[in-house]
């Protein structure tokens, strides 16, 4: 298959709408336990009740994520497959991100109530057609490997963008007059919206799918081959070890970060250590996204990856080791954030990977079912640290009051779900990266088609 490959600017452009998106959903995924414990002054009844209402929407989440991408293999328009569903979802997505922060001034059970409803809509719902659409897109922007870690590549470097709101959250809140006003959120959330609105619609307008790829396949899907992709993608170990995968590093990236505000107030005394925490790693960050299109092209993807797993391994080992140290802490997150910058870039070319291998096994074009996948993992799992900051918190008797007495239970129970937890989990996720071996099998298949007559060819292609 000729290899078609992607342009610096469509490069960009694509990374301009993973930071429209990533900026909120992050913001969220990491803040809004803050916000119903300072804003709401949630009760430890509510807390845990709000806890088990984000876990549960995470399930419903994992399952949109597949609805979303058999909608996707099913649509036919002039947009495209994917593009439409991402155009005609980016005004909900940034309304209801706007409307879950101003639901204070009601009683705490109507408040539940409803920031449980816009949670919802937009975890569920307005996320899902967004990113299931836009990770769909990028198998139609290059089938070339190489080009397409560099185009994750560069979409992490936008992706900071989005953890940099979230390490400077808590800051900007107290500048603004404290994290437990009302309007603080609102003038932060606001600054967010326009830049996630700016990025999503830039890149709706400049990236298109490109006809070149989707040629050879269908433009839609018959029933017959649609539920012929879904049985192969259920019968399939890189389904599943993509889900996994993504589901670790969602935890080890961005669901450690709803703890880190209470792991910086109630372990190192200080919530504005948290913005620290979250910041500083960015230079290492930025340093592993450099390295990562030389490290991909000299040693390959794979060992690359696991090279970056032991580093984020190496980094919770030693905030494990000294949790009681804000330099040991910060040391350890430094190269933490080294690994994970790595990661989260390669682990964007799973999709792309698993379209690539069914294709030529089975001659069938899986965008909008592969990218589930992804959305899947990282979603379920989101959900699930936010449910244990709360529950946590409950557990603990939590006082949101400055001054007031932290437990020794909820001091220990943060050290252990901020470091001990993820470095438990990093050498899981290693395990898992091991297993991935898909690239090999599709450089065998495609040595197989090249090997082919062009009559065989033509049989098989028709």
């Amino acid at each position: 298959m000729e290899k078609v490959k992607s342009t610096l600017k469509e490069k960009l452009f694509y990374g301009f709408g993973n930071m429209g998106s990533y900026i909120l959903w992050s913001f969220i995924s990491a803040n809004i336990t803050v916000y119903v414990t300072y804003v709401l002054n949630f009760s430890a009844d509510y807390l845990s009740l709000f806890g088990a209402i984000i876990l549960a929407c995470r399930f419903f989440d994992g399952v949109s994520d597949i609805i979303m991408g058999i909608i996707i293999e099913k649509t036919h328009s002039k947009l495209g497959k994917a593009r439409f569903w991402y155009g005609i979802s980016i005004l909900p997505l940034t309304v209801s991100f706007f409307c879950i922060f101003l639901v204070s001034g009601l009683d705490m059970k109507t408040s539940l109530i409803v920031i449980a409803i816009l949670y919802f809509l937009f975890k569920v719902i307005f996320y899902t057609a967004n990113n299931v659409s836009f990770n769909a897109e990028l198998p139609t922007l290059s089938n070339d490997s190489y080009d397409q870690s560099n185009i994750c590549t560069v979409n992490s470097v936008f992706t900071s963008v989005g953890s940099l709101a979230v390490a400077l959250s808590i800051p900007i809140l107290n500048g603004f007059g404290g994290k437990d006003k009302e309007s603080s959120w609102l003038y932060l959330v606001a600054i967010l919206v326009v830049i996630a609105v700016v990025g999503e619609v830039l890149s709706f307008i400049k990236i298109k799918e490109k006809k070149e790829i989707q040629a050879k396949a269908k433009e839609t899907m018959s029933k017959s081959d649609l539920h012929k992709g879904i049985k192969i993608l259920l019968t399939s170990k890189y389904f599943y070890l993509a889900i996994a995968m993504f589901a670790i590093n969602y935890y080890l990236s961005l669901s450690v970060s709803s703890v880190g505000v209470y792991y910086a107030e109630f372990v190192l005394g200080n919530d504005n250590y948290s913005s620290l925490f979250a910041s500083l790693p960015m230079i290492s960050m930025g340093i592993g996204l450099l390295l990562t299109p030389f490290l991909v092209k000299k040693i390959g993807k794979k060992t690359t990856l696991s090279m970056a797993i032991g580093c984020v391994f190496l980094g919770n080992l030693i905030g494990s080791c000294f949790p009681f140290s804000l330099a040991a802490g910060l040391t350890g997150s430094m190269i933490k954030g080294l690994g994970l910058a790595i990661v989260m870039s390669q682990l964007f070319t799973l999709a792309p990977d698993l379209v690539q291998y069914v294709y030529l096994k089975y001659g069938l074009r899986i965008e909008g079912l592969a990218a589930s996948a992804n959305s899947f993992g990282s979603k379920v799992v989101s959900g699930l640290g936010s449910a244990v900051v709360l529950w946590t918190l409950a557990g603990c008797g939590y006082i949101s009051e400055k001054g007031a007495t932290k437990p020794d239970s909820a001091i220990y129970s943060f050290i252990t779900i901020y470091w001990w937890v993820p470095a438990i989990l990093a050498l899981v996720l290693l395990i898992f990266s091991l297993f991935w071996d898909i690239q090999k099998k599709t450089d065998q298949l495609e040595k197989e088609q090249a090997n082919k007559t062009p009559a065989h060819d033509s049989a098989i292609n028709n």
